[in-house]
């Protein structure tokens, strides 16, 4: 009965959020189609040497010899996984999920749900698990838009970024999405209005995106990129082999528990 119940409320979810869903995986999936497009072309006009002209200086220094992935067609490939689109945009729609507890704690919605004599920590899983789903079909369509790209471009001749180094980098981006959806379940467990828990979710998103990127040319910022979830998932880092993925994954998956385990502490004591 309460399993019959929770999968209700999770298809109900789901269905509320379809477009913004769908949309969201569209953008991503065409945006590795195009960069795989953009790297073929790049290659067959023999441009990357002037790609590599291109860069700013600031983020030269930022990324060391990582920076030369960056004018490569590998790295055009990569881009796509670290882009600011799916990077901001894939967390965000995670956290419209999260937040919706918010949403019915606002709207009434959640006394008519737990009149069934359901706990209350039912109303978190299920928003959590909208969540993780939906991350984890981010990333899928990523692979997808990388291979349709592969297929229509006829770039499985180029230096193509191997089947393992992609999904270690769809896992990292998976471990920041579950970051951030933690933190989004946290801010809908606390907050009285949906728009506050969901706008706070993704202005987070967006100020770790800049203070990330920002640190590589400004040494002011540093310290604060440690507090940043994209500072532990460097697409070229990983692909240059240089990257720390364990600890990174350590740090991601362990601020995603901890914002989960206080998000169901504070909806198990807030006033409904």
């Amino acid at each position: 009965m309460r399993a019959r119940i929770f999968l209700a409320l999770v298809g109900r979810s789901a269905a509320q959020m379809r477009y913004v869903a769908l949309a969201s995986l569209a953008l991503t999936f065409l945006l590795q189609l195009v960069l795989v497009g953009q790297a073929v072309s790049i290659q067959a006009s023999q441009s990357f040497a002037s790609v590599a002209n291109l860069i700013p200086s600031f983020i030269g220094r930022g990324l060391g010899n990582d920076a030369l992935l960056l004018a490569s067609f590998k790295g055009t490939v990569i881009l796509g996984y670290f882009h600011p689109l799916p990077a901001v945009l894939i967390p965000a729609v995670a956290m419209y999920a999260a937040t919706a507890p918010a949403y019915e704690v606002e709207s009434g919605l959640v006394d008519l749900i737990l009149s069934r004599s359901l706990p209350r920590a039912l109303v978190l899983t299920r928003s959590l698990t909208v969540a993780l789903l939906y991350a984890a079909a981010a990333a899928g369509v990523m692979a997808l838009g990388t291979g349709a790209g592969v297929f229509l471009f006829d770039a499985a001749r180029d230096d193509m970024p191997a089947a393992g180094l992609v999904a270690r980098l769809l896992f990292h981006a998976f471990a920041v999405t579950c970051c951030f959806s933690g933190f989004g379940l946290l801010a809908g467990a606390w907050a009285s209005r949906w728009t506050n828990a969901f706008v706070t979710g993704v202005l987070t998103a967006v100020a770790a995106y800049l203070v990330d990127f920002l640190s590589l040319g400004w040494p002011v910022f540093r310290w604060a990129a440690y507090l940043s979830p994209y500072r532990y998932y460097h697409a070229f880092a990983i692909a240059s082999g240089t990257a720390r993925e364990a600890r990174d994954y350590a740090v991601l998956f362990s601020a995603a528990a901890l914002f989960t385990v206080a998000a169901y502490w504070q909806f198990a004591r807030r006033d409904l």
